[in-house]
């Protein structure tokens, strides 16, 4: 009787152990959790990290945002959308990330080629992005809140 019962648990413990374990067969790879991707919107926008808020209701870039997309965290699609005089309202293109620079590879106008000291906290990021162009010469200091 103790032996049947031996066999009996072991047999459970066996058919528990396959169930669990579950039969492979299908990919079950999980994409990786894309940080970057999705709609950034300016929070706080300044003029060499002084001065007024710049992304505050009327002011030159209260309708900056940046849309991310790709297969990952270090390259992909992007546009980027109300941008103040003299540059394009809109522009898009590719993008590359290495450490803390975001480059605009291609589609971005000439007098902006990257975006430095770019940290993503949550759901929140901040960059310097330098603007030249021969009626404007300066250093934007962004707060972007993903939407």
């Amino acid at each position: 009787m103790k032996k049947s019962l031996l066999y009996t648990l072991a047999f459970f413990a066996l058919i528990s152990c396959l169930t669990a374990c579950g039969g492979g067969g299908g990919n079950t790879t999980v994409p990786p959790v894309l940080v970057l991707k999705g709609t950034w919107k300016a929070t706080n926008v300044q003029i060499n990290g002084t001065g007024q808020n710049l992304a505050s209701t009327g002011q030159p870039y209260a309708n900056f945002q940046i849309v991310i997309d790709g297969e990952s965290d270090d390259n992909g699609t992007y546009t980027v959308s109300g941008m103040p005089l003299p540059f394009s309202a809109s522009f898009a293109g590719n993008w590359a990330k290495s450490g803390n620079t975001f480059t605009f590879s291609s589609g971005a106008p000439n007098g902006i080629t990257a975006l430095t000291n770019f940290n993503v906290n949550g759901n929140n990021t901040t960059f310097i992005m330098v603007q030249t162009h021969p009626k404007v010469n300066v250093t934007l200091h962004f707060t972007m809140a993903k939407q």
